[in-house]
């Protein structure tokens, strides 16, 4: 008795292996022809075809017909997110960005990518969660359509498997757009930055981990952080109220140093290459220096400028 026969279009042998191996792989082992069932592969033609079939006469007939079916559809559910589902959302994205040019239709698949293939760290298991929606899916089409072209089925029938990968879409969509933005306010930050007056020679901004810093004028007076997010830009002939996130920040645009002498010891962390893309020239690093360690101990009793000998230059 033929119970399901599932057959897809396949670009060469490859593909058609990986179709054999999918369904091969959650079978192996269980010996299910001894249990009244027979699976046969064929490929031909740029088709390839799984049929099952089972001797309704056996006793373990009634009680593995289930088991079949969700070991069938599992691996189905494999073989399509390892052979359709990028370009499944290849496309969802092309036409979600039709208006984008290709540079950032580019940049919405690098986003996307990764967390098609390993989920969002802030939601782990979403690749679990969409297999297990999706081979819940082919399960029920196994028992209730028996044959059926499986791309069609994919395309026709899986609603919430694809609603799953539109979400997936919409969420690196977001990622992009957030990424335009800080990209745009970057570019604004450094072009009021170049423009704007020095209101002081030199300020020493020493970064004592994480966002935390303390800010120095030349005399080593220590100088406040600014608490508001709100920063004032002012250039010739124009000045514009901003939101500044990081505190750090909007006190280096409020101070507008000529020079900042920046004393950290990690230079790739995120906030310190902020700092360094914004203000670009005005910025010299500082490396483990002694005054830096000073500094960074916050021992400035008796500490003047003119103590600081070789500083600028370190």
């Amino acid at each position: 008795m033929e119970l399901f026969t599932v057959w897809t279009d396949v670009s060469g042998q490859e593909e058609a292996d990986q179709f054999h191996h999918c369904i091969k792989e959650k079978t192996k082992g269980l010996h299910i022809s001894k249990r009244g069932f027979r699976l046969t592969f064929k490929h031909n033609d740029g088709r390839a075809v799984w049929v099952c079939r089972g001797n309704e006469n056996h006793n373990d007939f009634q009680q593995w017909l289930p088991q079949i079916s969700e070991l069938f559809a599992n691996g189905l559910a494999d073989f399509i997110m390892l052979t359709r589902e990028r370009h499944m959302v290849e496309d969802m994205i092309s036409k979600a960005c039709s208006v984008m040019d290709e540079h950032e239709v580019e940049k919405v698949n690098r986003i996307c990518m990764p967390l098609l293939i390993n989920g969002d760290l802030d939601q782990p298991g979403l690749r679990d969660r969409r297999r297990s929606t999706l081979a819940s899916g082919l399960k029920r089409d196994l028992e209730d359509v028996h044959f059926f072209h499986l791309d069609g089925i994919v395309n026709f029938r899986m609603k919430q498997y694809k609603q799953e990968l539109h979400e997936l879409v919409e969420y690196a969509l977001d990622e992009f757009w957030m990424d335009r933005q800080y990209e745009e306010f970057m570019g604004l930050l450094k072009y009021f930055v170049f423009f704007q007056e020095a209101k002081v020679p030199l300020i020493h901004l020493v970064h004592k981990g994480k966002h935390e810093f303390q800010v120095y004028d030349a005399a080593l007076n220590l100088l406040p952080v600014q608490k508001d997010e709100q920063v004032v830009v002012e250039m010739p002939g124009l000045e514009l109220e901003m939101d500044i996130e990081d505190m750090i920040v909007s006190t280096l645009i409020s101070i507008s140093p000529e020079k900042v002498m920046l004393h950290t010891s990690t230079v790739d962390m995120p906030i310190i290459t902020t700092i360094r893309q914004i203000f670009e020239d005005k910025v010299q690093l500082c490396h483990h220096c002694p005054e830096c360690e000073v500094l960074r101990a916050g021992l400035l009793t008796g500490l003047d400028a003119s103590d600081l000998g070789n500083y600028n230059n370190c």
